[in-house]
């Protein structure tokens, strides 16, 4: 429920982490501090909860969290927020991550370099899994992981085939192929402190070169659609009368001539498909007189790259984006880093327009503000959004009743079984 300013929760019986333990009000209380830290990612959304007070017995419990003002998405970043074992985390310190312990319906069973075992929590307060264990194969090459899926040795992979094998499956009598729209956006992240992509004319540049069609077509056999904005067309608050301002061939040309062929980084994960989707953007900024050199990483030191400020132009993603709230948390001036808004974007009137939204209970109004807000940033291009990937799932004829969330996450786990052992 809530009233002026407080959310009261109702907490349901017998609560149990994967240890076995039972949840105390110690464990909220904690989980909710750790979220609240400044090093935390979650302490933007976090930040906005004065206090907190809980009760928690076997039979139930409640919390209480008081806001210091309203915030309209609070319940949506609410559910990023997990429930942590006191106990594990202060023993386990900065390990934690090797046997993380929680209160969902799959435990963490064990791994090795090529799985993770998860087992389905025997004493969870809910529904439990229908499968008594769920492994999950790391398969980096995707040659050897088509390969597996295509023999059945795996029984469900989540948007990670190359589009072009799809059809394959399509036509193969003991695979369904799920196709659906998806919340998530991929976006050319620029570093507004570098000298060339301060100036507003080279990032609109760098937008009217890149042929979103072209990549839409040969990379993902039309499996995503152009993006405007950070928010999917799925979303409410999407703004569908953006205007794309594009220069024309000359106009490109010249304002990259401007840049007497110095030279633009544009890093990337070393993922292959990734790759693949950076050459073709670097070909056609290439193909209108830029200077790009492409850099491809492992994933923990592009990521260390882009949070500490080391690029100029980045190949990003934000997934399953439920909220527009995503453009304060990532392009507020108050937000640059450690915060996400990490291009140092810096506009006074769309800082205005999306902390009023923050606050503004009414729909049609919170709706109004985001529409300007987006006009803004599409205007501005602080980032470059790019194309609304497609979800696509492949799953094997004897999994039954697995779908495919909208948001790309794997929760549909939960109520799926294999038919051939019954579990």
């Amino acid at each position: 429920s809530y009233d002026n300013l407080v959310y009261t929760f109702q907490l349901k019986p017998y609560i149990f982490f994967h240890n076995g333990d039972l949840l105390t009000k110690e464990d909220i209380l904690f989980s909710i501090d750790e979220f609240k830290k400044p090093a935390s990612p979650f302490s933007p959304m976090m930040s906005v909860i004065k206090k907190a007070e809980a009760e928690y017995g076997p039979e139930g419990g409640w919390v209480k969290l008081y806001l210091k003002k309203f915030s309209a998405p609070f319940l949506t970043d609410l559910a990023s927020i997990k429930l942590l074992s006191k106990k594990e985390i202060t023993q386990a310190g900065d390990q934690f991550y090797r046997k993380p312990v929680g209160s969902g319906v799959f435990a963490f069973l064990k791994r090795d370099q090529k799985n993770i075992f998860l087992q389905s929590h025997k004493k969870f307060f809910g529904d439990k899994s229908r499968s008594e264990f769920v492994q999950f194969k790391v398969i980096k090459d995707d040659n050897t992981r088509f390969q597996k899926v295509y023999k059945g040795k795996i029984d469900i992979v989540q948007a990670d085939v190359p589009f072009s094998k799809i059809k394959i499956f399509e036509k193969l009598e003991n695979f369904n192929v799920v196709v659906e729209p998806g919340l998530s956006v991929t976006y050319l992240l620029l570093n507004l402190r570098d000298e060339k992509l301060k100036d507003p004319k080279v990032r609109r540049a760098i937008h009217s070169a890149i042929s979103r069609k072209d990549l839409i077509e040969y990379s993902f056999e039309g499996l995503a659609d152009p993006a405007t904005s950070i928010v999917s067309t799925l979303s409410p608050f999407h703004n569908h009368q953006l205007k794309d301002e594009r220069y024309n061939p000359e106009q490109i040309k010249s304002i990259f001539s401007l840049l007497k062929n110095e030279k633009l980084i544009f890093k990337s994960s070393n993922k292959s498909t990734t790759v693949e989707k950076g050459k073709i953007i670097s070909h056609q900024l290439r193909k209108y007189g830029l200077d790009v050199e492409q850099q491809s990483y492992e994933w923990g030191t592009y990521y260390e790259d882009i949070i500490t400020g080391k690029f100029q132009m980045a190949l990003m993603k934000w997934v399953g984006i439920v909220d527009p709230d995503i453009y304060r948390v990532s392009l507020h001036s108050e937000m640059t880093p450690p915060g996400r808004n990490r291009g140092h974007y810096s506009n006074k009137e769309f800082d205005n327009l999306v902390s009023q939204a923050l606050v503004e209970p009414d729909f049609s109004r919170r709706k109004r503000l985001y529409d300007k807000a987006q006009a803004i940033v599409f205007k501005d291009l602080p980032t470059i959004p790019l194309w609304y990937e497609k979800q696509v799932a492949i799953i094997h004829k004897r999994v039954k009743n697995y779908s495919l969330p909208t948001t790309g996450n794997f929760s549909s786990l939960v109520k799926a079984y294999k038919e051939e052992n019954g579990n």
